[in-house]
Order: C-alpha cells, then sequence, then structure tokens
C-alpha cells in the first residue's frame, strides 16, 4: 500500500492527515506548534516526530510507503527557513523525494479552490498568496507583526490599543471602543488602562482586540469604522497586486479564498471584497469563505503532485 500525508504546522498547533492513493481518509492526527519561529527547533522537530510516528504506530505502516508528504509550515518566510525546515523534516526519517514543503497557506487555498487563484489570510497575522496556471507561488506580505501584516487581527488590535492611549491622554475624542476596551481590562477608569495596555507582551492578546473593534463597528461607531475600513484597503491592495501578477487575463476566472478568524466579520469581508472588485482589473472573481481545514488541501495538493 502506498499513502499521501498532509501536516498544517501552526503556531498553536500541527495537525496531519493520511489517506490512500484514492483518496479515503485514514485517520487525523494533532500534536503542538511546529512553527520553529513559536517554540524554537527542538520543539517544532519533536511534535512533527511525534505526529508522523503516531500515524506509523497507530495505522502499522512504514514511513517509505509514504508517497508524497505535504507539508504546510507557518514560519517558511524565506530560503533559508525552507533549508532549515526541509531538515528538520529530514531527521523524521523521510526521504527527500517524499517531502514537498509549503508556506502553510498554500493548504489554506488547496482545501477549498484551484488554481489560478488567491488565499487572502486574516488572523493573528495576515498574508497574501496567489497561484497561478501553472502552480508558481506569489506572495505578499506575512513578515511578522513588527513590519507587515497589514489588515490582520494584530494590526487592528494595535490600532485601537494606540488610539486608546491618545484618548487616555487627552488627544482623542470620545468612542465607544474605548469603553469596550476598558472593561475588557476591568478597570473603572480610564487612569489606570494605559499601565495595563503597555504591559502586554502577548500577540494573540493584541489581536484578540479586533474582536472589540469589530463589535463598535457593527455599532457604526465612527473610530472602530476607520480602523476597520483603513485596514481593509491595506489588505486589499496587496491582494490586488497579487491578482494582476497571476492573472493577465482581465476575463480569467478566479478564486479568492478568505480564510483567518476576522474575516468571520460579515462587515470586514464586506470591505475587503468591495475594495478588491474596485481595484482589479480581474471581472470574473469568485470569492469564497475558508469552510474546509487546510490540513485537507494538503492531500489535494499531494495527489496533484502525483501527476
Amino acid at each position: 500500500m502506498s499513502y499521501l500525508v498532509s501536516v498544517d504546522g501552526g503556531g498553536t498547533k500541527t495537525q496531519f492527515t493520511i489517506s490512500n492513493l484514492s483518496g479515503k481518509i485514514l485517520g487525523n492526527y494533532q500534536t503542538g506548534s511546529s512553527n520553529y519561529k513559536s517554540v524554537g527547533i527542538d520543539a517544532a522537530y519533536q511534535n512533527l516526530n511525534l505526529g508522523l510516528e503516531e500515524i506509523y504506530k497507530d495505522l502499522n505502516i512504514n514511513k517509505k510507503d509514504i508517497i508524497r508528504a505535504v507539508f504546510g509550515i507557518s514560519g517558511y518566510d524565506s530560503q533559508d527557513d525552507y533549508e532549515l525546515i526541509f531538515n528538520m523534516i529530514k531527521k523524521t526519517g523521510l526521504k527527500e523525494e517524499q517531502i514537498y514543503l509549503y508556506n502553510d497557506s498554500v493548504l489554506a487555498f488547496y482545501a477549498q479552490a484551484d488554481e489560478p487563484g488567491v488565499v487572502i489570510i486574516s488572523g493573528t497575522g495576515s498574508i497574501v498568496l496567489g497561484i497561478n496556471s501553472y502552480g508558481k507561488i506569489l506572495r505578499r506580505g506575512g513578515w511578522g507583526y513588527n513590519f507587515s501584516d497589514l489588515g490582520s487581527g494584530y494590526e487592528i488590535g494595535r490600532k485601537a490599543l494606540r488610539e486608546t492611549l491618545l484618548y487616555c491622554d487627552g488627544c482623542r475624542k470620545y468612542s465607544i471602543l474605548f469603553d469596550y476596551i476598558l472593561r475588557y481590562y476591568e478597570e473603572s477608569s480610564f487612569n489606570n488602562l494605559p499601565y495595563k495596555i503597555t504591559s502586554i507582551s502577548n500577540n494573540y492578546e493584541i489581536a484578540n482586540i479586533a474582536t472589540l473593534v469589530i463589535l463598535a463597528a457593527d455599532l457604526k461607531d465612527y473610530l472602530a469604522m476607520e480602523i476597520l475600513e483603513e485596514s481593509a484597503k491595506d489588505l486589499s491592495v496587496a491582494s490586488v497586486n497579487v491578482l494582476n501578477n497571476i492573472s493577465k487575463n482581465s476575463e480569467d476566472k478566479l478564486s479568492i479564498v478568505l480564510s483567518g478568524g476576522v474575516f468571520n466579520s460579515k462587515l470586514y469581508r464586506k470591505l475587503v471584497t468591495e475594495n478588491i472588485k474596485e481595484m482589479s482589473n480581474c471581472e470574473n472573481l469568485r470569492f469564497i469563505l475558508q469552510d474546509n481545514n487546510p490540513v485537507y488541501g494538503g492531500l489535494k495538493l499531494a495527489k496533484k503532485l502525483l501527476k
């Protein structure tokens, strides 16, 4: 028997799935993070190896029976990252000819659509990735919270916290968003709030503030709307740049997958999709909200690689 394996490695967890060549799912597994930038090289390797060993043991198969193993790993951003992660995967005992390594956003795209198209991810971070008709990949963003990730939960939350600090200093007019943030941090007055905000050291906590911005925007709060509109425009500009580069024919049918927690907001989805329609040269765009688990996109890609 021969098998296909897909591994979706994120900053908090790694998901594994295995199928036979006809596509029948034989098992699903989960371990901790395999993003070495989040947990370090040793822990990332241990989580990858643990998941693979669990597959072999559970199904009583040998690693040589895996003919395609597709890895979508967050933190793969450069050639140096590729070499480090690829060597880490080889340490599990898989051979080079078995391993296919991509950024995890590639799996998210194939889980919902076929090339040509684009996946726009806006979760804690953000990235835009396009795949043309020949499978060539083009990427924009995703270079980290401090320098990139426009239109992400982190960026939206950071803007909200910055404006809140300015309000605490008497430099902004009132917004209902400020009261939401005050209650979120369980403070009774704005005098102590700056100390809470400036002590934040967790990127995920900052990204969680985006949910408060969305709540305020749903009530038509002026500041929340400004933050979402600005963030949506930044993300849309990057998306249109990718769209226009993967397809030079305005009549091409292109799929756009919207993935990540921020797109759970209907308002944010609407802002992004309307901006893209207005700015893009492409006429046949199909927007798809991520529904399928990205790890299954790796199996779909593995079957393509067999050909």
